[in-house]
């Protein structure tokens, strides 16, 4: 086998030759498992991950311009018998995955690039960024709404990143008029299925809501979420309040003493401490006050430390930023050129997978730095 050989400015590599090295026996399984039999398939599964995955990193507008590139040595590198028509490409791409298929994929390839990077001593996702990026939509594109802030008919992608390896851990994809609050949510529990166990994440304003701060509070994660100018304590979060809030849910029959009792609680919030306070709220359902008691936390810290908690905060940020660009730039996230939001997951997913098969391959072959920077293929 050739010598694996990494894209360098002054040594661009050939897509496809690039994706000859990758060695994809830890998702095969989930690969077969898209057929009733493993028989099924007529052309190898992996070698059809590559070819999609080719498609986005040739950045070629439609899938004729792929099928129109496989010569026999193309075809060969990617790992095929013999050349599967157009109408297959189309098929596995669209129908046999479709957008949900894609990210399951995704979702085992980042497990197994998880274990890849523990091999060589790299943790994944310590560090987390969120963010929302919009892609502008067709032209009467119905399922698109209109978002205020970008000024465009759109779809927003959210994503949730590694700060240190820039890779993407898990995303979504909204019309554009979708509240950012609730999708960190969305997000992190994606991230937290994968084995990422995050203990710092950053998001800008727009992903603030006390479900937010309650789910980070609760595991742990330290919040860098910014704060708009003036930013003031919420008296929910008070531990005065809380306790009084505590003391209503036992009176009003929503924590019940049996149950208090099971968890190692006391029906008198005199008699537990704020943590435990914390815990038979989340139970009662009570988020709002959970999380702001964990935001009141981060904004006394923020006030204590502005300058250190800005730095902090602006290295994240400004991580994601620029996998946004970049991924625009050479994945073609924002140029749609289909309407409906299951296409626009569908164009948002292989991006995201292509981004991670171009990284694992790396990682294989022992390249840690740039994972993600697909600028030197040609």
């Amino acid at each position: 086998m050739t010598e694996f050989i990494d894209p360098t400015p002054n040594n661009p590599i050939d897509a496809a030759r690039f994706l000859s090295f990758l060695d994809l026996t830890a998702v095969l399984t989930v690969l077969e498992g898209f057929y009733c039999e493993s028989w099924r398939h007529r052309h190898p599964p992996e070698a059809m991950l590559r070819l999609v995955a080719l498609y986005k990193l040739k950045r070629f507008r439609f899938l004729t311009e792929l099928w129109k590139l496989l010569d026999d040595e193309t075809l060969k590198l990617l790992g095929f018998r013999w050349k599967p028509s157009y109408k297959t490409v189309w098929h596995w791409l669209n129908v046999r995955l479709g957008p949900e298929g894609l990210e399951t994929v995704h979702s085992a390839l980042m497990k197994a690039m998880n274990e890849a990077l523990e091999i060589q001593g790299v943790s994944l996702g310590l560090k987390v960024a969120g963010d929302a990026s919009p892609i502008q939509a067709m032209p009467r594109d119905k399922e698109a709404r209109y978002n205020g802030y970008y000024k465009e008919v759109c779809y927003l992608v959210h994503r949730l990143i590694c700060s240190t390896t820039n890779l993407t851990l898990s995303c979504a994809v909204t019309p554009g008029n979708v509240d950012e609050t609730y999708m960190m949510v969305v997000l992190l529990v994606k991230a937290l299925l994968l084995g990422v166990f995050p203990n710092e994440t950053g998001f800008d304003n727009g992903y603030a809501s006390p479900w937010s701060y309650a789910l980070l509070g609760l595991t742990t994660i330290k919040p860098f979420i910014g704060f708009r100018k003036n930013a003031k304590s919420n008296w929910r979060g008070k531990p005065k309040t809380l306790r009084l809030r505590f003391k209503k849910m036992v009176k009003a029959g929503v924590l019940k003493a049996d149950r208090l009792k099971a968890l190692g609680l006391n029906p008198d919030p005199d008699e537990n401490n704020i943590e435990k306070i914390l815990s038979g709220l989340t139970i009662a359902g009570q988020y709002e006050y959970v999380g702001a008691y964990y935001r009141n936390l981060s904004l006394d810290e923020f006030r204590r430390d502005k300058r250190g908690w800005i730095k902090l905060y602006v290295s994240m940020r400004n991580v994601i930023e620029g996998s946004n660009g970049h991924q625009k730039d050479w994945l073609d996230l924002d140029n749609l050129r289909v309407k409906g939001l299951q296409n626009a997951r569908l164009h948002t997913a292989l991006s995201m997978l292509s981004e991670a098969l171009f990284a694992y391959t790396r990682a294989q072959n022992g390249v840690l730095k740039g994972l993600t920077s697909t600028a030197y293929l040609k």
